[in-house]
């Protein structure tokens, strides 16, 4: 009897030996509290990977909306490591979703390519703002401030109407609308003031920039710019960057006489480079340029930039001949 005793008191004395003291301490039976305790683990486990299933979807689909970042396709996984050390190593990483291909079906390849060179073209008519430089925010509301410092309020849409104009055009436009006593020369340089530091001053070329001019200049593709900004702002930027030599010309809207609805600015590029039209690439930020000149018979390279809206986006990577989400590598081809 006595042996009996001793042999149901081991399985006891083990339990209490091992449990934590809290346990014995509030009269809880440690094999119940074990159970208990893997229970809370499992329901854990599977909360914290259900809510990094559903971060992992909505990702995907953000990166698909927003056609923002260079994507290559293929199927991948992230190991994700487990929130508690004690978890079951089958559960230590999850699958997430292959990466969404930033093309079009049907019209751009999911596999990047790099800028059209001599293969391909003879020239390069580069737009400015946006598309070789980071420089749009410098522009932004900048007739309206204008307007604001002469104590007008203006009206909605007048900046998306004055962006597709050129500099002058904008000036001549202002004043006629409100009948400004300053001359269109002179709304134009007050409008200017304020952005002109930035161009002598801090404002970058979009990564890759320099690197994808050199590259085109060694293979003797002829380069310039066509650019809707002012003429000594572009070239003192450009100088400050040690880019401007690049160029053969710099051309403005404002030499021509109209901005980029029409296609004279391009025309009067192509007329200078001297080179064949089907072999001139126009590369532009804006939706309504990249029209024109595609419209006009030249080739066409969409360039990305944050202040291009998703429709815009949209439409360019689908009529555009190449779309440039970054010139590092994120060149995409029809």
């Amino acid at each position: 009897m006595k042996k009996c005793l001793l042999w149901l008191a081991v399985p006891v004395f083990v339990c209490g030996a091992f449990a934590p003291a809290p346990v014995f301490a509030q009269g809880k039976n440690p094999v119940k509290f074990l159970r208990q305790s893997q229970k809370a683990v499992s329901a854990l486990e599977s909360k914290t990977l259900e809510q990094l299933r559903r971060a992992a979807s909505s990702a995907a689909a953000l990166r698909a909306a927003a056609f923002a970042g260079t994507v290559k396709a293929g199927s991948s996984a992230a190991s994700v490591p487990s929130a508690l050390s004690h978890l079951p190593k089958a559960s230590s990483a999850l699958t997430l979703p292959a990466p969404v291909p930033l093309s079009i079906p049907g019209t751009l390849s999911a596999k990047p390519v790099v800028f059209p060179g001599k293969e391909t073209v003879d020239a390069v008519i580069f737009d400015l703002d946006g598309t070789l430089l980071d420089s749009l925010s410098a522009w932004e509301h900048s007739g309206t401030n204008f307007l604001r410092t002469q104590g007008i309020t203006p009206p909605e849409g007048l900046d998306e109407k004055l962006v597709k104009m050129s500099l002058m055009d904008g000036a001549r436009l202002l004043k006629e609308m409100f009948s400004l006593p300053q001359e269109p020369e002179e709304i134009l340089r007050l409008t200017l003031d304020p952005i002109r530091r930035h161009y002598f001053e801090d404002i970058p070329a979009k990564p890759g920039v320099p690197e994808t001019l050199r590259r085109l200049k060694a293979q003797g593709v002829k380069l310039c710019v066509a650019t809707a900004s002012d003429g000594e702002l572009a070239r003192a930027a450009l100088a400050r960057l040690e880019l401007l030599d690049l160029f053969d010309f710099v051309l403005t809207c404002d030499e021509v006489g109209v901005g980029k609805r029409s296609p004279a600015v391009y025309e009067e590029a192509l007329r200078r480079l001297g080179t064949e039209k089907s072999r001139t690439l126009v590369a532009e930020d804006a939706p309504y340029a990249l029209q024109t000149a595609r419209l006009a018979g030249f080739m066409t390279a969409g360039v990305a930039d944050p202040h291009t809206l998703p429709e815009g986006a949209l439409q360019m990577r689908a009529e555009a001949d190449f779309y440039v989400e970054t010139f590092l590598e994120g060149v995409y081809k029809k």
